[in-house]
């Protein structure tokens, strides 16, 4: 009897630690299953090298001249990026995978776009459609501004800091473009910018637009030092407080340096022919 209950206690030990490991198993593929299953298919994927990049994708989505074409083109916007950053990372190689079941998160306001991408680190993982890839800049500078300045504070902030080291929207200069967003929607102070409670800005382009000129304006203003400081100060829901006291100011002085500085480009630009945009919120200082 007693030889018995030994060898059921005996049993059940492994029985016990198999089950456990079962459990976690189960566990880890519930959390880190995706990840996992990524990992293996991207492993898997045929590659080519430049000095800067490592181009991957899957067997036979691209041929191997296209991925290394697409490398070769990449190379004068890096070294373009890396000056910008005073050469911070000339050593830095970007892991682009190129992937056409790339799926956007329903909360990413980029998930309509034919070109959507997301960054970790210095990896970009970026839809693939058709023959020829296509990756908009601020992807590499995204990456590019981990590997010198660290992991950001808050992704909103990363992206349009992202999209100010690039420094050009559809081809035009961003103080620019900006100033025609002003000009048809008024002026729009930084906490309409930065949260834009009262949906004043529908358009998520607009808002990524005049996102990246406040950076633009903030690197006028206090150099790279300045915008760094902005990009590193952790805020789950960016708020005027929080990025005057970052940059060491105070809220009217950060919308009063935002203003003069779109209103020097407005004044620049021909009135629109229906007599709307600036003249609706746009005060001179002191008025």
């Amino acid at each position: 009897m007693t030889g018995h209950a030994a060898s059921e206690r005996g049993f059940g030990r492994p029985l016990a630690i198999f089950s456990l490991s079962v459990a976690t198993l189960a566990i880890l593929l519930f959390f880190y299953g995706r990840d996992l299953r990524g990992f293996v298919r991207e492993s898997l994927m045929q590659s080519v090298t430049s000095a800067h990049y490592e181009i991957l994708c899957p067997v036979g989505a691209l041929t191997q001249g296209a991925m290394t074409d697409f490398a070769t083109h990449r190379e004068p916007l890096f070294a373009r990026l890396d000056k910008k950053l005073g050469n911070a990372d000339s050593n830095l190689e970007i892991r682009i995978v190129l992937d056409p079941d790339l799926r956007a998160s329903p909360q990413d306001d980029r998930k309509n776009s034919a070109t959507f991408y997301a960054v970790s680190g210095t990896t970009i993982r970026a839809n693939l459609h058709g023959a020829y890839p296509q990756l908009p800049a601020a992807g590499d500078a995204e990456s590019l501004l981990y590997a010198a300045w660290g992991k950001p504070g808050n992704a909103q902030i990363a992206r349009w800091t992202a999209l100010w080291l690039v420094g050009n929207w559809s081809g035009g200069e961003i103080g620019m473009a900006a100033a025609q967003v002003e000009q048809r929607l008024g002026h729009k102070k930084v906490a309409s910018v930065l949260v834009d409670p009262g949906n004043e800005i529908s358009s998520s382009d607009d808002r990524a637009l005049l996102g990246a000129a406040w950076i633009s304006e903030i690197a006028e203003f206090g150099g790279a030092d300045a915008v760094r400081k902005l990009y590193a100060t952790k805020m789950p829901h960016p708020s005027v407080a929080e990025a005057a006291q970052a940059l060491g100011t105070t809220p009217p002085e950060l919308d009063r340096k935002w203003q003069l500085w779109m209103y020097a480009y407005l004044a620049g630009m021909p009135p629109m022919q229906n007599g709307a945009g600036m003249e609706m919120d746009m005060p001179m200082p002191g008025r």
